[in-house]
């Protein structure tokens, strides 16, 4: 329920309104007239290649995060970007990597420490904002034990998945370190199974290539002039899902270009202990 009120909230709030969400002035002054929860103020993404600053203050029973400051052109201050609500030890919510009038919301999850957050983007990859204000985190990064044990230390992680449009559930990978794609599950003998396209994809980025190839004429396949002829099999570096990761599995290029990849529940399964919640949408991976 709560996360269809943040998406109903969010969708009103993108479409129908422009307008700055807070100014930064008047938000100091009310956190000093009427005082403020501890993990209100304004915090700062910085050290990669996307530095910026966003102020998060409560707006009735919902946290809003909103962009301030930094090196994005088409971001602009006042730019509503996430909205979260409490959820357990987490906060769970929403962020918009659009812009108002054109909005591309993502799934995210929040925890807080002592004066900083880790935001985990859909894919599970992480992002650590500072408090700069009121106060501001301490230099070196000092994070006390309860951050340090949820944001890195989680016995069970939860992922979140999509479904295809024929219902098909979906689950977010990091191929060879350089490929980030939703990948499909089937119960097959084969260990991966990709596209021609995604196997191209793979070679263009210099992590696939003759050494890695199995069976088939490697020259050929990479010959947009010659016709596909299977089978053609590749070993694969490795396969990322959340934190944990595969290495050396066997791919089979196949010529259905309806589904770019697919894994058997076999490989999943070597994750760790798989729950899929298809009502929440979620992938729980228990080690």
């Amino acid at each position: 329920m709560r996360k269809i009120l943040l998406t109903l909230l969010f969708s009103c709030i993108s479409i129908f309104s422009i307008q700055a969400q807070f100014e930064l002035d008047s938000l100091k002054q009310k956190w000093i007239n009427v005082g403020r929860e501890p993990i209100e103020g304004v915090y700062s993404l910085s050290g990669n290649s996307r530095s910026y600053s966003i102020a998060l203050a409560k707006d009735d029973d919902v946290f809003k995060l909103v962009y301030l400051q930094g090196g994005l052109d088409s971001w602009v201050y006042g730019d509503l970007k996430g909205m979260i609500a409490k959820s357990g030890e987490m906060y769970e919510g929403r962020w918009n990597a659009g812009k108002p009038t054109k909005p591309n919301l993502e799934d995210i999850k929040i925890v807080f420490g002592n004066k900083k957050f880790i935001l985990y983007w859909s894919d599970w990859s992480i992002d650590e904002f500072k408090m700069i204000y009121p106060e501001k985190a301490e230099e070196p990064t000092n994070m006390d034990k309860v951050f340090m044990d949820e944001a890195f230390k989680r016995d069970e992680i939860s992922i979140p998945i999509q479904l295809s449009d024929s219902g098909e559930v979906e689950i977010p990978v990091m191929v060879n370190d350089v490929l980030k794609i939703y990948i499909g599950l089937e119960k097959t003998s084969q260990e991966v199974i990709v596209s021609r396209d995604i196997a191209k994809t793979l070679i263009q980025t210099k992590t696939l290539g003759y050494k890695e190839w199995k069976q088939g004429n490697y020259y050929h396949f990479i010959d947009d002039k010659k016709e596909f002829e299977p089978p053609h099999v590749f070993n694969l570096n490795s396969l990322g899902l959340g934190e944990q990761q595969l290495n050396d599995l066997e791919a089979v290029v196949s010529k259905d270009l309806t589904r770019s990849m697919l894994i058997s529940f076999d490989v999943l399964e070597r994750f760790g202990r798989v729950n899929i919640d298809l009502e929440n949408k979620l992938l729980t991976i228990k080690p």
